[in-house]
C-alpha cells in the first residue's frame, strides 16, 4: 500500500513539473516518466481490486520518476541562478542608471549657473539681477532728465526774472531821472523867483 501511495504522489508530483517544463517535453521524443508510469498500470495485472504490477517495472518507473526530478531540480537550480545573476544585472543597470541621471542633473545644473562678479547664479536668477539693474538705471535716467529739465526750465525762468528785473530797473531809472530832473527845474525855478523876490525888495 506503501508503495502505490508512494507511486501516487510520485506520479502528481512529476505531472505537475512536466506540466511546467512543457517546451522541453516538446523537444524530447521520448515518453515521459509519467507516460511510462501511466503505460505500467495499464499493462499491470488485475487482483481483485487492487493492480499488480512487477517489481521490475515499477522501479524502473520509480527510477525514471527520480531522474526528472533530479534533472528539473538542476533545471530549477540553474534557472534560479539565471534569475539571480539578472536580478544582480538590473540592480547593477539601476545603479548605474542613477548615478547617470544624477551626473545629468550636475550637468544641467552647471549649464543653468552663470558666475557673475565671482558668484554663481542660475539663469533665471541672473536674467531677475540683470533686469533689476536695468530697471535701477532706466529709473535713475528718467530721475535725472526729469532734473535736468526742471532746472533747465528754472534756468529760463530765473534769466526771464533777470530780463524782466533789468527792464523795471531801467525803467525804474529812467522815472528817477525824469523826476530828478523836474524836480531840479523846479528847484531852479523857485530859486530864480528868490532872486526876483530880493531884487525886488531891494
Amino acid at each position: 500500500m506503501k508503495s502505490i501511495h508512494f507511486l501516487i504522489v510520485a506520479l502528481f508530483f512529476s505531472g505537475l513539473c512536466s506540466a511546467q517544463d512543457t517546451s522541453a517535453e516538446e523537444q524530447s521524443d521520448k515518453p515521459s516518466a509519467i507516460e511510462d508510469l501511466r503505460t505500467v498500470v495499464d499493462k499491470s495485472n488485475n487482483y481483485q481490486q487492487y493492480k499488480v504490477i512487477e517489481k521490475v517495472e515499477i522501479n524502473a518507473a520509480i527510477k525514471k520518476v527520480f531522474t526528472e526530478f533530479e534533472l528539473l531540480t538542476a533545471e530549477i537550480s540553474e534557472l534560479n541562478d539565471s534569475i539571480q545573476s539578472q536580478d544582480a544585472q538590473v540592480q547593477s543597470l539601476k545603479k548605474e542608471l542613477s548615478g547617470l541621471n544624477t551626473e545629468l542633473t550636475d550637468l544641467q545644473n552647471e549649464k543653468d549657473e552663470i558666475q557673475f562678479l565671482g558668484m554663481s547664479l542660475t539663469k533665471s536668477a541672473y536674467n531677475a539681477l540683470v533686469w533689476s539693474i536695468i530697471g535701477v538705471l532706466v529709473i535713475l535716467l528718467l530721475f535725472f532728465i526729469f532734473k535736468f529739465n526742471r532746472s533747465n526750465l528754472l534756468t529760463k525762468e530765473a534769466k526771464q526774472n533777470l530780463k524782466n528785473l533789468d527792464a523795471d530797473y531801467e525803467n525804474y531809472k529812467r522815472i528817477a531821472l525824469e523826476k530828478q530832473q523836474k524836480l531840479g527845474r523846479q528847484l531852479q525855478d523857485e530859486k530864480n523867483k528868490n532872486q526876483k523876490l530880493n531884487k525886488g525888495n531891494q
